[in-house]
């Protein structure tokens, strides 16, 4: 059972690498984004692929960067440069392989004071794990089995280490995974901590 197990995650990432529409989701993922108005925001797109998300944002926007590795190299390194640059973005979306908290708290530097964040996360429940991931969505997300409570939970935390509120405004299942929406917005640190500056 177990090595069957491993030979479906095997074929899993290869047909992801290959980028076939049934493991990349790009209908249903395009689907959730038209029932939000993104249009003319400053977009990043993180790990855009074969650019299947990249066609679609650039039909709503003329300002979008999108990460890939061919013109950008290494998506979590790139995102230091941008932060290092003061660059700020009205939407980004965090498109990897489950592992989109290796950007926090780094991509929350990133946003406008009110801006998107949009990520996909794999359903836990139904992937195969190994002990090294179980320990990792614990260190990150306080569970070896997230649900959507402990990422809202986590997200919330992250936000208001930078002095801005999460809200949850959309969460999809499509297939193996959840895409979030949560609307990011900047706070004044006075009024989060109820006290004022003397």
């Amino acid at each position: 059972m177990i090595g069957h197990t491993a030979e479906t995650h095997k074929k899993i990432r290869k047909n992801q690498s290959l980028n076939m529409d049934d493991y990349h989701h790009p209908v249903e993922k395009i689907e959730q984004l038209k029932r939000f108005n993104f249009n003319d925001l400053k977009i990043l797109e993180v790990f855009a692929g074969k650019g299947n998300l990249s066609k679609y944002y650039n039909t709503i926007s003329k300002n979008v960067l999108s990460l890939d590795k061919e013109t950008t190299g290494n998506s979590f390194d790139y995102i230091f440069k941008l932060r290092s640059e003061n660059k700020k973005f009205d939407l980004i979306d965090i498109d990897s392989y489950g592992y989109p908290d290796k950007f926090f708290p780094t991509v929350f530097e990133c946003l406008t004071d009110k801006a998107y964040l949009i990520f996909t996360f794999p359903i836990v429940g139904v992937n195969c794990l190994n002990g090294i991931t179980e320990q990792h969505y614990i260190n990150f997300w306080r569970s070896n089995r997230p649900t959507i409570g402990d990422i809202v939970g986590c997200i919330t935390d992250f936000s208001l280490r930078n002095w801005q509120l999460a809200k949850l405004v959309d969460v999809s299942k499509i297939k193996r995974i959840w895409r979030f929406i949560f609307l990011i917005e900047k706070q004044k640190a006075t009024i989060l901590c109820n006290v004022r500056n003397k």
